[in-house]
């Protein structure tokens, strides 16, 4: 039986002090990821879904409820040790990649384990396995500067994968892409899915990103609202995501 690495159970998180004027962003929700699962998560502007993306990170707490990722309660660890369980169990891929400019590809893709003190002599074949299996081997000498927007994401991948993490977080990681390196990143995460087994939660609002996951989890005012799973083709599933965001009272999730 496939092992769920987030399991999330009656979980709230409610913004502003009882009394006043508060907003509850999440209400009551529960979901697993499997490991080796593509989920999208996908709403309306305001629905949650980036609220639900920044508690299952340890970025944001709960109101109420219970988060486990990778068999661990996470809602019951102190900040210190949240700060650790982050930089060991999980990777994130930004927007803009965050990339170092004044580092090169290499020292990049290292910072995770330089920042958990691994030693060098254990960081070095680490840095090259990813790099290798993300074809960017022959650039880890070369500074953000000097290499392409498709070089840029491969090497943020590799530094969100470089310490093995349980799952791998992108929120709107394709928003300031162009269609063509949009393209380029969504095929590497499906490889890393599809090929290497990695686990991705991909909070987007867009449909034909949504279509190279596996699944889809709607939210709407802090509730899921439905689930849908891929069984034909990328185009197929895109279609129907399209008619769900229709349903939902949106062309535009």
């Amino acid at each position: 039986m496939t092992q769920s690495v987030v399991h999330v159970t009656n979980v709230d998180k409610v913004y502003g002090k009882k009394g006043q004027n508060q907003f509850r962003a999440l209400s009551n929700v529960n979901m697993d990821i499997k490991e080796g699962e593509f989920v999208g998560i996908m709403g309306p502007s305001g629905s949650g879904k980036t609220t639900l993306l920044n508690v299952i990170s340890t970025l944001d707490s709960i109101t109420d409820g219970q988060i486990q990722i990778d068999g661990t309660n996470i809602t019951a660890m102190k900040a210190n040790q949240l700060a650790d369980f982050r930089a060991q169990k999980l990777g994130f891929i930004f927007q803009d990649f965050n990339l170092l400019e004044s580092m090169t590809v290499y020292e990049n893709i290292a910072l995770p384990l330089s920042l958990q003190n691994v030693p060098s002599k254990n960081i070095e074949p680490k840095v090259q396995e990813i790099a290798k299996t993300l074809d960017i081997a022959e650039i880890l000498e070369k500074y953000p500067a000097q290499i392409s927007g498709g070089q840029k994401q491969r090497s943020a991948a590799a530094r969100a994968l470089v310490h093995n993490p349980s799952i791998l977080l992108g929120d709107e990681p394709t928003g300031a892409l162009d269609s063509k390196n949009a393209t380029s990143l969504l095929e590497t995460m499906t490889s890393l899915n599809e090929d290497h087994g990695i686990t991705i939660m991909m909070v987007t609002h867009d449909a034909h990103a949504a279509s190279y996951c596996k699944r889809i989890v709607l939210i709407q005012d802090g509730e899921l609202y439905k689930e849908i799973t891929r069984t034909g083709s990328r185009e197929d599933f895109f279609k129907e995501i399209l008619n769900e965001l229709a349903e939902l009272g949106t062309n535009r999730a």
